[in-house]
């Protein structure tokens, strides 16, 4: 089994924190999830890592955490993440922790009603 997570990378703090989890998943299944988040996103959309003082995108781990599989081929712009996850990218948004102080927090777990165009693979 995998889950797919909302991860945002702090250019600014070089780090990363999680920011919400979907859960029981085929590695298939949240490939292809991600497969088609990737495909909405245009070149014009998707932020520049370069110069983005952050960046969202979907990975997909093993259940246990102990193996990232795959990761999004296409940054998601701030409105995808806002609405695959409202509260958490604003929570996230108006605090800015340092990320190695999240990195022990439990990952909240949505609803895959959150996913549009999710899937129950």
């Amino acid at each position: 089994m995998a889950k797919l997570v909302l991860t945002v990378a702090d250019h600014e703090q070089n780090g990363f924190v999680h920011l919400a989890q979907w859960c029981e998943f085929t590695e298939a299944g949240a490939r292809e999830i991600v497969s088609r988040f990737d495909a909405r996103i245009t070149e014009e959309m998707a932020p520049d890592i370069k110069t983005a003082p952050f960046t969202f995108i979907l990975d997909v781990y093993s259940d246990d955490y102990c193996d990232l599989i795959s990761t999004g081929d296409c940054c998601l712009p701030l409105q995808v993440a806002s609405g695959l996850a409202p509260e958490q990218v604003e929570d996230w948004l108006q605090s800015r922790p340092d990320p190695d102080s999240r990195s022990n927090r439990a990952i909240p777990e949505l609803s895959r009603s959150t996913l549009a165009g999710g899937s129950d693979a």
